[in-house]
């Protein structure tokens, strides 16, 4: 596979590398990536030094930072030893791993939870709890869980695939991600989970497959599948089945997790945050050691200084292409946080 130069008019370009092509072309410098996902290469200064990039992820944050955010449970802890608000968590290892790991070091192996503990783990959490993988992204494999049977057959079949699973508390708050560069708040993003609004005359498949339809990827699928079964859990727990018509206004959230690759909506609310909810998501970025991160914050109010909130976790690369997508209103954040990436990359060049 070859790094080629890259332009702005590029046919097929996704948003990220488009941006960035816009803006080392205004600067005179290179932008390469490889020629067939455009998903990862280098920038180039005119002095030949170079920085890899791979999808969102810059040469701004260490590779120990990176993977502190991207493991979960060692990002819980960073946040927790800082005295950060967070859930409270407890991770579930595969008979697998475990036996891998007994055979380096018997003594860590044995201290180790595995799926036998997770009912009396998640008993003490409190139901509901949140099952997810410890290194998964965009919301891929999160489950809302309610009863010790559930529990089990959940983590029997994600164990199958994940070596670590992590047990959350559930808490409460309407789902922010916040972009964090070098201590600045670039942009603040509410995401709304995947939902119907009723118009009493269509049943709730049909509503559904409209829905499902306008969730397109840049690759031309769709972001979820009707078929879901968090999907149907949520239209059942609600009281309704797929042939159900939802009474004219009536809102159906169908995910409890408001993750935008999964159907989530996007709405900026930057400029609503206050003092105490932007010094939340700023030192969550510093104590895990990420100059540029997502810090994903569930609030009840970010409006409000005394307002109840917790960190979920942190991302090292944020994708910004579904808020992009979103409204035309959110462009120029979306510029803005691209410039400032790179004006902050080629800092490290002088």
């Amino acid at each position: 596979m070859q790094f080629i130069p890259v332009s702005p008019d590029l046919p097929n370009l996704p948003l990220a590398p488009r941006l960035l092509a816009e803006l080392c072309q205004e600067k005179g410098i290179k932008l390469a990536l490889d020629s067939e996902f455009f998903y990862f290469g280098y920038i180039e200064t005119g002095s030949g030094m170079r920085f890899p990039i791979k999808g969102g992820a810059f040469a701004l944050n260490s590779y120990a930072a990176g993977e502190a955010a991207r493991d979960k449970d060692f990002c819980g802890r960073l946040l927790q030893d800082a005295g950060l608000p967070t859930p409270d968590f407890k991770l579930i290892h595969s008979d697998k791993a475990i036996r891998q790991l007994s055979t380096a070091n018997p003594h860590v192996a044995k201290s180790l939870n595995t799926l036998t503990e997770a009912g009396d783990i998640a008993q003490s959490l409190g139901y509901p709890v949140f099952i997810k993988p410890n290194e998964g992204t965009q919301g891929v494999g999160v489950q809302k869980i309610s009863e010790e049977a559930e529990l089990n057959a959940h983590l029997t079949n994600a164990l199958r695939s994940n070596d670590r699973m992590l047990v959350q508390e559930a808490v409460s708050g309407r789902d922010y991600r916040v972009i964090v560069l070098d201590g600045t708040i670039l942009a603040i993003i509410e995401r709304r989970p995947l939902s119907l609004i009723g118009n009493g005359s269509h049943p709730i498949a049909e509503l559904l497959a409209n829905k499902i339809k306008t969730l397109t990827t840049r690759s031309g699928g769709y972001k979820i599948e009707s078929n879901d079964p968090r999907i149907l859990k949520a239209i059942q727990a609600a009281g309704y089945d797929l042939t159900s018509v939802l009474p004219d206004g009536e809102f159906l959230q169908l995910l409890s997790n408001a993750n935008l690759s999964t159907g989530g909506e996007a709405v900026d609310v930057t400029d609503l945050a206050s003092h105490r909810f932007k010094n939340l998501a700023v030192e969550a970025a510093r104590v895990c050691g990420l100059r540029y991160a997502g810090v994903d914050i569930l609030c009840d109010d970010l409006s409000k200084n005394d307002a109840s909130a917790n960190v979920l976790e942190l991302n090292a690369g944020p994708g910004l292409t579904n808020f992009w997508q979103a409204s035309p209103n959110h462009h120029h954040r979306v510029r803005a946080i691209y410039r400032g990436v790179l004006e902050a990359i080629l800092q490290q060049s002088t």
